[in-house]
């Protein structure tokens, strides 16, 4: 259906195609946030809304036709689509006044489903869900809860957030922060700018950010963390599950460790001070480098920054179980 408000055109589509769990659902737009949910049906539920405010309803009419949503099913894969083609690209969409463009799709597919989202500019949240997720927006923020399977996600200006999600996790975002909160497997993240932090999370870690800081808080598995301007701050769980490396250009590093965590140190400073409270049986004693042993050795543990302290800590329970 259509109407014309005040100079605004909305279209509202509302379907629901039969699918059996294991299938895929496409959704390629051209602008617009995608949800996606679970539910117990035997088929993807698809409500849409589009909108567009401009000089005329005709040119509203005009924006809208050049990319109309389709909906189409192949097998067991259901097809969202809005996108212009390429030989379109001649049309200009230069006409003048204050222009607002809104979409939203939500989508509700069998628990065990496979999606790939694509927005050219919106947010995507995807929940509940175990298969394949892979989510791409060029302008909004990835947020995504309990999902059980391999999952990638990329966003080219906005926030990351990962929940209680399990398998092998990839995420990138250009221009924001990463938070990746409980969940286990394998954990890939990277920010051009923005902070990351990483919370109970149960398998290896490896995190990069161009610019912000770096939290890890009780990681069970190998960490490996990277900042070139930001601070480093760590708290290691017990036992001390895998080796750690962390490195900034230009920024602290505060490591918390158990008190009985077998570990071996190699910490270094180009300019500040290295220092630990702990009982660390060090091979000589420098101000900027700290090399040696905690309780007899272990987990390796390496540590390094071109401008500023490293700190080494005892954690307290309370630490230990945040």
């Amino acid at each position: 259906t259509a109407a014309t408000t005040l100079a605004t055109t909305e279209e509202i589509f509302d379907k629901k195609l039969p699918v059996t769990p294991g299938g895929k659902l496409v959704v390629e737009v051209d602008f617009g946030t995608i949800d996606v949910a679970t539910s117990d049906a035997a088929e993807v539920a698809i409500y849409a809304t589009r909108k567009v405010s401009g000089i005329s309803e005709a040119k509203e009419r005009e924006y809208l036709d050049a990319a109309p949503i389709t909906f189409t099913k192949e097998g067991n894969t259901v097809t969202v689509s809005a996108r212009r083609e390429k030989k379109n690209s001649g049309f200009s969409w230069s006409w003048g006044g204050n222009w607002n463009t809104q979409a939203r799709y939500t989508l509700k597919v069998p628990a065990k489903f496979n999606v790939k989202l694509d927005t050219s500019g919106g947010s995507i949240s995807v929940s509940d869900l175990t298969g394949e997720t892979k989510a791409d927006t060029s302008g909004g923020s990835l947020k995504f809860t309990k999902l059980r399977g391999p999952l990638t996600g990329d966003t080219s200006g906005g926030s990351i957030a990962v929940t209680e999600c399990e398998g092998t996790i990839k995420v990138d975002t250009s221009g924001g922060r990463i938070e990746v909160t409980g969940g286990s497997g394998t954990l890939t993240g990277d920010t051009s700018g923005g902070s990351i932090t990483v919370r109970g999370f149960g398998g290896d870690a490896k995190v990069e950010t161009s610019g912000g800081s770096v939290t890890f808080e009780n990681v069970r598995g190998k960490i490996n963390g990277s900042t070139s301007g930001g601070s480093i701050h760590a708290t290691l769980p017990s036992p001390v599950p895998g080796d750690v490396e962390l490195e900034t250009s230009a920024g602290s590093i505060e490591l918390r460790v158990p008190a009985n965590a077998a570990l071996t140190i190699d910490a270094e400073t180009s300019v500040g001070r290295v220092s630990s409270e702990l009982a660390i049986a060090a091979d000589g004693k420098e101000r900027s480098a700290l090399r040696g042993s905690l309780n007899g050795g272990g987990k390796t543990v390496r540590l390094r920054t071109s401008m500023g302290s490293i700190r080494l800590r005892q954690s307290t329970p309370e630490t230990v179980q945040r």
